[in-house]
């Protein structure tokens, strides 16, 4: 145990259960892993602000409530860019970050944002249990799925008053969350926390269709780890290997002189 913590943040529709996996393996403690707004058991209205920034001054606010003066964030998906985001406004409550596939790519060309959102867009769902979970579970995660992956993405769906399931998220809030992310470049985060000595670790999924954001190749402080083979759901895939990435990052001590 390293005594540096360590706070997770979760993907877009996921909720903090999904990070279970991972923290049965992270050597390093404390760790905590958070519902961000408008997921999980959060009770954010609709009408909220749900920009990138505006998530990543909520970080802040759960390390004040478990009594963290800083921590290493480690994001996945949306949620690194949320890190990011957190890292780049509140410099001094954040130790270092890890990427889980998140986080450096550029915003999509504006001619193409209807496409792109279109293209992001999930299934409405509204299908009965058993079918819900036969389609999850031949997806990406079939080689790897266990009891430990369903009981991590269990909290993600609700049944309806109608029976069938759906996200806790629900379409609506999904969409402003990602229409948040679309708006939102990470270059300038990534740029600060460069310039500002925070070190910053990437784990990319591979392959992959889209080329990072072209700021990446002038930073000293980005470290971009590939992974070939690894689903996007990689913390669930391979949860040791992302448990190991972070615990190798906490011990490696970087930050700590800041």
């Amino acid at each position: 145990m390293t005594g540096v913590p360590v706070l997770l943040l979760h993907g877009l529709s996921q909720q903090r259960h999904f990070w279970n996996p991972v923290i049965r393996r992270l050597r390093s403690m404390p760790v905590a892993a958070i519902d961000l707004r408008g997921h999980g058991d959060t009770d954010t209205s609709l009408d909220a602000d749900y920009s990138v920034p505006a998530c990543a001054d909520d970080v802040v606010l759960a390390l004040d409530a478990v009594g963290w003066q800083e921590a290493v964030l480690v994001g996945h998906s949306w949620g690194a860019a949320v890190a990011l985001s957190a890292a780049a406004r509140h410099p001094d409550r954040v130790r270092s970050v890890a990427l889980i596939d998140g986080g450096l790519w550029p915003p999509r060309p504006a001619e193409s944002r209807a496409e792109t959102r279109q293209a992001l867009t999930p299934p409405a769902l509204g299908i009965d249990e058993d079918t819900l979970w036969a389609l999850i579970r031949t997806g990406d995660l079939a080689a790897t799925w266990s009891d430990e992956t369903a009981e991590a993405l269990r909290p993600t769906y609700v049944a309806g008053p109608d029976g069938l399931m759906r996200t806790r998220l629900g379409m609506d809030r999904h969409m402003k969350v990602l229409d948040g992310l679309l708006d939102h470049d990470p270059a300038l985060d990534l740029r600060l926390l460069d310039a500002r000595g925070v070190p910053v670790w990437a784990a990319v999924c591979e392959p992959t269709d889209r080329p990072l954001n072209p700021v990446c190749a002038d930073l000293t402080s980005l470290r971009i780890h590939r992974w070939a083979g690894a689903v996007h759901d990689v913390p669930l895939q391979w949860p040791a290997l992302v448990a190991g990435f972070v615990d190798a990052l906490v011990e490696s001590g970087e930050g700590s002189s800041r």
